[in-house]
């Protein structure tokens, strides 16, 4: 099971713990495809964020999974301490266990995208009653607005053999709640993993 520890994400724990609409997608994902396991138990686990916003990623997923009749547990329960959170201290902590696979959460970088908007002129009619409302838009000029753009990745360990099975990258523009940006990502990710039929 190879977790690799980076530095704490100082950006996206302001983004998301200071911050309401977002938009996730999946832009990248890979599939063992010889992996023919059923994971009945996973343990998730949320790295390089402050302790506060691991604890809404890791109940994130936990919930989503659950709803799914997924069986899993957090990680900050087994292993408070963040700063000793590596890779011998998770395969102690779930050592005869009955858990089967690891969700890894991973922060990769917070960048800044320029996005051009068209310009738009007004076709509003008034010869019907009702016109107005519906056909009614704003004129505006061409402009150039910035996007944030949070991206992650999540991959799917099997224990045994500390195998990776599943990896995928995700984009959110513009997160400004992290309740919105974890609830969309669990949604979509853990749907994406169950097409693999690992669960």
């Amino acid at each position: 099971m190879k977790i690799r520890m980076v530095s704490t994400c100082v950006a996206l724990s302001i983004i998301l713990l200071t911050a309401c609409s977002s938009s996730t997608q999946i832009v990248e994902d890979w599939t063992d495809t010889e992996f023919n396991g059923k994971l009945k138990n996973l343990l998730v686990i949320s790295l390089n964020q402050s302790a506060d916003s691991r604890q809404v990623f890791e109940n994130g997923f936990l919930l989503e999974l659950s709803n799914r009749k997924i069986q899993a547990k957090v990680s900050y329960k087994l292993l408070p301490d963040y700063e000793s959170l590596d890779k011998e201290a998770v395969k102690a902590a779930i050592a005869g266990s009955s858990i089967d696979g690891v969700i890894v959460l991973r922060a990769v970088k917070v960048t800044k995208e320029d996005r051009h908007v068209q310009a738009q002129s007004a076709g509003t009619r008034y010869d019907e009653f009702y016109a107005y409302v519906g056909d009614y838009r704003p004129t505006y000029d061409s402009y150039t607005t910035q996007d944030t753009v949070v991206h992650l990745e999540t991959n799917l360990y099997a224990v045994q053999g500390e195998q990776l099975i599943w990896t995928g990258k995700t984009e959110t523009f513009n997160p400004t709640d992290v309740h919105v940006l974890i609830a969309e990502l669990a949604e979509k990710v853990v749907a994406q993993i169950l097409q693999t039929g690992f669960f």
